[in-house]
């Protein structure tokens, strides 16, 4: 009996039996208000339960057609299937529709069948209830058996309903025999697939012609269908066959040489230089006694070589082919012309393979008499009109005339152009330079007073003087020195020397102004003082040194100690100059400078540092204390722990939920900072909840207030409905 029913049963009791006083007034009304208060309790019913392939309704509820709201139903796995780790139940909502899931059975597992040999199962992705199994073979098999079995339900288990098939291999019949042939197939009576035979010619008797194989030597067996086998084409044949032997007008045979020609012998042709084959360059002796493709042709398709031109080359020839259209170019050598502006000819081989006109030989170049003013011939083959290509002129200029470049003396050369190298028209008048005079220095070997161009001349400085600028100047064209003429400048006296040291000057006699010189001591001395110094002036007139020179000695520094720290580098000895770095254990700070270095007076500076041990300040806890008074200091060393608790009222609560643990502990790190510490919130605070030590109903923490809400709606209902019956019964007993 359902919910819904019950509950009409339990509203019809409530009414008086038949014949019983009947209510009048006020308890008439209340008990139509009970009735309609129940009907309204009753809110849907569904229709029957929906059939499902893998279950079926258990047989109480198979014959019940309607079913009122929140029943339940209850199904059975049908055979072949199993039931999973679910509730086979639906349930009927206040909407009239079934609700829950309806998988809860699954086909059952068949084994795995197994594969045949030569075979394999094709497309299976499940082994269960209802599946099928495909089979098929490797090629060159055939399937025997069915090609398909399924798992189905016999005497209450799942199994498949056939046997496994099995694959053997696909056979032919023997190969055909053949006239003046045999294969090595020998008495065998089958062939199966894959197998292959090999076909032979018998050897021609004495005197007789030998026999060709026309066709394949071999074939195999195959399938089509994959059931039947067959050879894979038709059996070659035994028969005499010759060819003529080849010949090809103007051609070559390359290879294939025979006495004589039989079937499938091939031959390869060439054209001799200057033809070209016409077809294929290969041909083969066919079966039927020809020559397939047909044997070749060989045309004549170029002209002969273009003949040689006396002092003339042929340029940008590519090969030695010359078919017709070809443009051959002869270009004359240096110095050469066919005429006068011209030294190329073309020539073309015409349609018919001739040449046009070959050109005349060239001819040398001819240069102009050379003419040169303020200059003489002194050639004593001197000719007129008669120089050409490679001749040579002297020209000598007159007294006190030159030629730029090249002096009083030039020779002169016909070119390949047909004019005159160097190109001398004149010969000008020498240029001359002033004489170079500097300020407290002079000229070295000084000869004359007259310096023309090209003279060379070198210069020196007095005393006490260094030369700024080269030593060594020339008269150039324009009358003027290159490089410019130089001057004496004032130097320093050599640099001071010092003991057990050396300076970067010593190679050098001369320190002009601006000079510099580098210090250096002995192996195992330091340098006192600055290390570089340089020729300057302090009154604009006299040349000095920047400062004293240096002085090497030995210097060394005590060892550094910093107790809790270490140095970098570590060293047995510290000399002067060098720069020490400090750090310090773990659980210490460094107090001072990081570097110190070790000065001249044998100290540090700045002062050595000290370690000193890390300190945490005092921990503070809004709304806690320490639960050791005690413990509260300004500073707290390294891994000093502390505990805390939260005052009256107040619980811990960290980075996570909150907790109610009475106590918290944290640590000084080696950094200075403290281990996480605890924070104490009042208790009821909106992100926990408040203890209770009874269960409500319908009350608990976390329920959604939309849930809540319903719950009060049906407790407020129940109630009315109680209210309503306790005032039936105090009116019958008033009607009683």
């Amino acid at each position: 009996m359902s919910a819904g029913s019950a509950g009409r049963e339990a509203g019809m009791r409530m009414m008086p039996a038949p014949g019983a006083g009947r209510p009048r007034g006020r308890a008439a009304v209340l008990r139509l208000l009970l009735a309609a208060a129940l009907v309204v309790a009753v809110q849907g019913s569904c229709d029957a339960p929906p059939r499902i392939p893998s279950a079926e309704l258990k047989e109480s509820y198979q014959h019940i057609r309607t079913f009122s709201s929140s029943d339940r139903v209850e199904y059975t796995c049908r055979p072949g299937y199993a039931k999973k780790k679910v509730r086979a139940i639906l349930v009927c909502d206040e909407d009239g529709r079934w609700t829950g899931s309806t998988d809860f059975c699954s086909p059952k597992q068949c084994s795995y069948p197994g594969d045949p040999a030569n075979g394999r199962l094709v497309e299976v992705e499940q082994f269960t209830f209802g599946s099928i199994a495909n089979y098929s073979c490797d090629m060159g098999y055939r399937l025997i058996g069915n090609s398909q079995i399924h798992c189905v339900l016999k005497n209450g288990q799942v199994t498949w309903d056939g046997e496994v098939p099995f694959c053997e291999p696909i056979p032919c019949s023997p190969p055909p025999n053949i006239e003046n042939g045999e294969h090595n197939g020998g008495d065998t009576a089958i062939f199966s697939y894959g197998s292959s035979v090999t076909y032979r010619c018998h050897s021609a008797g004495r005197g007789e012609r030998a026999f060709s194989m026309v066709g394949d030597p071999s074939i195999f067996c195959t399938t089509v269908d994959n059931l039947n086998g067959v050879w894979n084409k038709p059996a070659p044949e035994c028969k005499v066959v010759g060819c003529e032997h080849p010949r090809v007008e103007n051609g070559k045979l390359l290879s294939g040489y025979r006495a004589e020609y039989t079937y499938r012998d091939t031959v390869m042709f060439d054209c001799e230089l200057r033809y070209t084959l016409q077809g294929s360059e290969t041909s083969t002796c066919s079966e039927a006694g020809h020559w397939e493709p047909p044997l070749p042709l060989c045309q004549r398709s170029s002209c002969d070589d273009p003949p040689d031109v006396f002092r003339a080359v042929k340029a940008r020839l590519a090969g030695n082919l010359f078919p017709a259209d070809t443009v051959v170019t002869y270009e004359c050598e240096t110095g050469y012309e066919f005429s006068p502006g011209e030294n190329t000819r073309h020539i073309t081989c015409l349609p018919d393979l001739t040449w046009t006109e070959v050109p005349h030989p060239c001819n040398k170049i001819r240069c102009p008499d050379p003419v040169v003013r303020n200059a003489m011939h002194v050639n004593e083959w001197y000719k007129t009109g008669r120089y050409m290509y490679g001749d040579s002129v002297k020209i000598v200029c007159n007294e006190g005339y030159t030629v730029k470049d090249y002096g009083s003396n030039v020779a002169l050369r016909c070119t390949s152009k047909g004019t005159w190298e160097p190109a001398v028209t004149e010969c000008t008048a020498e240029p001359h330079c002033p004489q170079p005079v500097i300020d407290h220095g002079q000229e070295v070997y000084k000869s004359k007073n007259d310096y023309s161009a090209g003279t060379r001349v070198r210069m020196v400085c007095d005393e006490g003087y260094a030369l700024r600028g080269d030593e060594q100047i020339e008269c150039k064209d324009d009358q003027n020195w290159a490089p410019s003429v130089p001057f004496c400048d004032k130097v320093c006296d050599p640099p001071p020397q010092i003991t057990s040291g050396q300076h970067t000057g010593s190679r050098s006699g001369v320190f002009p102004y601006g000079s510099e010189v580098t210090y250096s001591c002995a192996a195992g001395l330091s340098l006192i003082g600055d290390e570089s110094i340089y020729c300057t002036s302090t009154d604009g007139v006299n040349l000095v040194w920047s400062g004293p020179a240096p002085e090497c000695r030995v210097v060394r520094c005590p060892r550094p100690a910093v107790e809790h720290g270490t140095m970098s580098p570590s060293r047995h000895t510290f000399p002067y100059g060098l720069t020490l770095k400090f750090s310090c254990d773990e659980g210490f700070v460094l107090h001072g400078d990081a570097e110190t270095q070790c000065m001249a007076d044998g100290t540090w500076q700045p002062p050595l540092p000290s370690c000193v041990p890390v300190q945490c300040p005092e921990p503070q806890v809004i709304n806690g204390r320490l639960k050791n008074p005690s413990d509260s200091k300004m500073w707290y060393p390294a891994n000093t722990t502390v505990t805390f608790e939260c005052l009256h009222g107040y619980h811990f609560s960290g980075d996570g939920p909150a907790t109610f643990e009475d106590a918290w502990t944290a640590t000084c790190l080696a950094d200075g900072n403290w281990t996480p510490l605890p924070k104490c919130k009042k208790q009821g605070d909106a992100d926990v909840c408040e203890e209770v030590g009874y269960i409500k109903m319908a009350f608990e923490c976390g329920v959604p207030m939309e849930e809540v809400r319903t719950l009060l709606e049906v407790q407020k209902l129940f109630l009315e409905i109680q209210k309503l019956k306790v005032e039936v019964e105090l009116l019958n007993k008033d009607v009683l």
